[in-house]
């Protein structure tokens, strides 16, 4: 899941809405989306983070990486998907 914070960074938090559903379709991140309409700081505030990370959880709740970018962050991913895909077909 992502959670994006960038809803606070807007006048008119209500105008990202729309921004944030072309910019999530460009990019065909199709995995469920929250956007926090106070932004950053009230998702810290929630979560109890101490910054921006990046976080990848699997559908079990399994931390499978932090902070992964690029070709590691989507071999990361991959592996889960392909590890996903093999139970299924097992079953």
């Amino acid at each position: 899941m992502l959670v994006d914070v960038d809803a606070a960074y807007y006048p008119n938090p209500d105008d990202y809405v729309p921004q944030s559903k072309k910019i999530l379709g460009k990019h065909k991140l199709e995995w469920p989306n929250v956007i926090a309409p106070n932004g950053f700081n009230d998702t810290v505030r929630t979560f109890n983070l101490s910054g921006y990370n990046n976080v990848l959880v699997d559908a079990q709740g399994i931390v499978r990486g932090v902070n992964l970018h690029g070709k590691a962050l989507d071999d990361a991913v991959d592996k889960i998907v392909e590890q996903k895909n093999g139970e299924t077909s097992a079953r």
